[in-house]
C-alpha cells in the first residue's frame, strides 16, 4: 500500500505543476530572505508585499524524500510561477 501511495503522491506532484505550467505559472522562485523573493530566470527580485502567493498542493517529493508544498505567485508586472517549498509559505512564516 505504502508503494501505491508514494507513486500517486509523485503523479500529483508532476501533475500538478505541469498543470500549473499550462496556465502560465512558467517562472521559479526562492525566497532570498525574509521579505524578498527571487526570480530564477530573469534574476528579479520582489518584496513579499508585493507578491500575491497561494498554497495549492502537497506531494511527495521523491529526490529529496520529503514532503512539498507547491505555491503559485503573481507578480505585479504579470509575471507567474511557482516556489516549491518544504513548508506552506506565508507572510508570517518568513519573517520569523
Amino acid at each position: 500500500m505504502t508503494a501505491i501511495k508514494n507513486k500517486t503522491d509523485r503523479l500529483n506532484l508532476a501533475s500538478c505543476v505541469i498543470a500549473l505550467h499550462g496556465l502560465g505559472y512558467t517562472e521559479d522562485f526562492l525566497p532570498l530572505n525574509g521579505n524578498t523573493f527571487v526570480c530564477l530566470q530573469n534574476n528579479q527580485n520582489f518584496a513579499i508585499d508585493d507578491l500575491y502567493i497561494r498554497v495549492i498542493d502537497r506531494g511527495f517529493d521523491t529526490i529529496t524524500r520529503s514532503y512539498k508544498y507547491i505555491h503559485t505567485i503573481d507578480t505585479p508586472n504579470g509575471e507567474k510561477g511557482l516556489l516549491i517549498a518544504d513548508a506552506a509559505c506565508s507572510p508570517t512564516s518568513l519573517a520569523n
